[in-house]
């Protein structure tokens, strides 16, 4: 079968006919439809990311495939962009009726990394939660997932072209970065912050109420500085990490996420997808996603 290579860290991917995987005990051989990318997948071909797999490797870790007939969405880590993956049965996440391929293959990673680290910050409605990088995959899922739980979004972007797109999936307001100081000093300061920027850390606990919670859940423009914690005790802050990826290991936590995402995914929630490109352009699919102007989830489509 053709798959994209990574033979080595920083390297170009090189498209081979590699062979088709074996399933083993409690697999399903699926057949890749689409494969949404996600910035994880880019710092893995870099060695940067939080696992390190040793090249040659197949990049590419949020799938949608066909296993008997039936359409599946499955996170599997590596070996997404091929053209097909094996994956553990219980790995494999249910499609809603009326998704296509494009958008099941953005609603994994983006939609129960909104839900769970919502919940891991013990979100009430009525809260004011930050969301940056509103108009990427992950930004554009939070939103919408905040509003579904009641709370109050304030959506943040680079570019002020962006701003009209979580403003129209229910942000009561949004602002570039430049403004959001500002914007969030009219709310009373924030109760959350969803932190996908990463080296702006400080300037995003400035912002939160007294007691007031920042998620980390990536470092999309570099490594943070380190957090003194008399600036957390003063006003009884507090900041969480959040890695998707371990979290998939308990059975409950993810039921539970899907029974809140699965009835509304197509519905009140719905993925957006950004550029699609075809599965011999996935380098260029790659460089699409490091452009900032680029919005929504970027998807290779076999």
């Amino acid at each position: 079968m053709k798959a994209w290579v990574q033979r080595a860290l920083g390297g170009p991917l090189v498209l081979e006919e590699i062979p088709e995987p074996t399933p083993g005990e409690g697999e399903v051989l699926l057949e890749v439809e689409a494969v949404g990318l996600n910035f994880a997948d880019h710092l893995v071909r870099l060695g940067a990311y939080l696992t390190r797999p040793r090249p040659p490797f197949v990049p590419g870790m949020e799938v949608v495939g066909v296993w008997e007939g039936r359409r599946y969405a499955a996170l599997v880590g590596l070996g997404g962009l091929a053209e097909k993956v094996a994956v553990p049965r219980e790995a494999l996440l249910p499609v809603p009726e009326g998704l296509g391929p494009e958008e099941a293959a953005a609603y994994p990673v983006s939609f129960l990394t909104a839900y769970l680290a919502l919940k891991r910050a013990q979100a009430r409605p009525g809260e004011r939660v930050l969301v940056q990088a509103a108009a990427g995959a992950l930004g554009t899922a939070a939103v919408q997932v905040a509003r579904a739980l009641g709370l109050r979004v304030l959506a943040a972007a680079s570019r002020a072209e962006k701003l009209a797109l979580p403003l129209a999936l229910g942000a009561e307001e949004a602002a570039t970065y430049p403004e959001v100081p500002e914007k969030a000093k009219a709310w009373g300061g924030l109760d959350l912050v969803l932190e996908v920027r990463g080296k702006e850390v400080e300037e995003s606990l400035g912002l939160l109420a007294h007691g007031g919670r920042l998620v980390y859940i990536g470092a999309a423009e570099g490594e943070v500085a380190p957090i003194p914690p008399l600036r957390l005790m003063r006003r009884n802050l507090a900041v969480l990490g959040f890695w998707l990826t371990p979290l998939l290991q308990d059975r409950a936590l993810v039921e539970e996420a899907l029974r809140f995402l699965l009835p509304r995914l197509g519905q009140e929630l719905k993925p957006v997808v950004g550029r699609v490109f075809p599965f011999r352009e996935a380098e260029a699919a790659f460089g699409a996603l490091l452009d900032r102007g680029h919005t929504g989830k970027v998807v290779v489509r076999r």
